[in-house]
């Protein structure tokens, strides 16, 4: 089954983490990791069905930005 197609500025939410350890960016100290559940917004696709994505505050500080498989990431309303 093909993974997902999703574009800059959808709503996703982390389906699962197919990589715990994966790079994170992040603007907060300590970094947070993103976890299944967590509502994000896709900055870009970086390479076929690998997507960047950016969970933030209120006032815009990035909590986490990572990059995520499309299987691991759904729609979010």
């Amino acid at each position: 089954m093909p993974s997902p197609s999703f574009f800059p500025r959808d709503l996703v939410r982390i389906a699962n983490l197919e990589e715990d350890d994966r790079a994170v960016d992040s603007s907060v100290d300590p970094p947070q990791r993103p976890r299944v559940g967590e509502i994000g917004t896709v900055v870009d696709e970086v390479a076929e069905g690998i997507y960047l994505v950016e969970r933030c505050t209120d006032d815009g500080r990035v909590l986490w930005m990572a990059e995520f498989l499309g299987s691991e990431l759904e729609r979010a309303e």
